[in-house]
């Protein structure tokens, strides 16, 4: 990758994460990349390609920062493996602010760029895990996967979202003790509570 195109897709980061596709202006971008303007056309051929990449790069990282997790993840039995999935995810998007900021713009904005996995899209592992439990009685028969996923992804991302007026009281540090509060939150609504967990 070219310096200038590197430079480019990092700023671009930071500026659409602050203020989304229609916010940001390729000035500001190209300020903060030490670039010329030209760069974002030579490169992506429009601002709104410049964001189409972005995006992808994002969801690559996300995709190579989480496939390890989950490989991990598969080896446990169903209720740990879960945690240490969820887990996994929570901790990479909290070491991703960029990450969170974008997807929330694009939600807002119609998800044009970053469409959403269908159904057969969703991690195997995850799947396969939850599955296994449904049938070993460790989580309840009566929800689909789908919608365990969905609830799951949705108590993860948008604890990102509310945590920072709320972090401090449930942790000073906001480290993983308060990431496996709100894990074992979502998990005990899939199975009810285990005792000694």
């Amino acid at each position: 990758m070219s310096d200038s195109r590197a430079a480019l897709l990092d700023a671009a980061a930071e500026e659409f994460a602050r203020t989304g596709l229609h916010g940001t202006r390729v000035q500001a971008i190209v300020k903060r990349a030490g670039v010329n303007e030209r760069m974002i056309y030579h490169h992506f051929g429009s601002k709104e390609g410049l964001y189409a990449a972005v995006i992808d790069e994002q969801r690559a990282g996300l995709g190579s920062a989480w496939a390890p997790v989950l490989e991990r993840a598969a080896a446990l039995g169903p209720y740990d493996g879960m945690r240490a999935a969820f887990a996994g995810f929570f901790d990479i998007l909290r070491s991703r602010p960029r990450l969170l900021a974008l997807m929330l713009h694009e939600s807002l904005s119609g998800a044009r760029s970053l469409s959403l996995p269908t159904a057969d899209q969703l991690p195997k592992a995850i799947r396969e895990l939850y599955e296994r439990g449904q049938q070993d009685g460790v989580f309840r028969a009566d929800c689909p996967f789908e919608v365990a996923y969905a609830t799951a992804m949705g108590a993860v991302v948008s604890w990102q979202i509310f945590a920072p007026p709320f972090a401090a009281a449930a942790e000073p540090a906001g480290g993983p003790a308060l990431r496996d509060r709100v894990v074992g939150q979502l998990l005990d609504g899939m199975t009810g509570p285990v005792p000694g967990r």
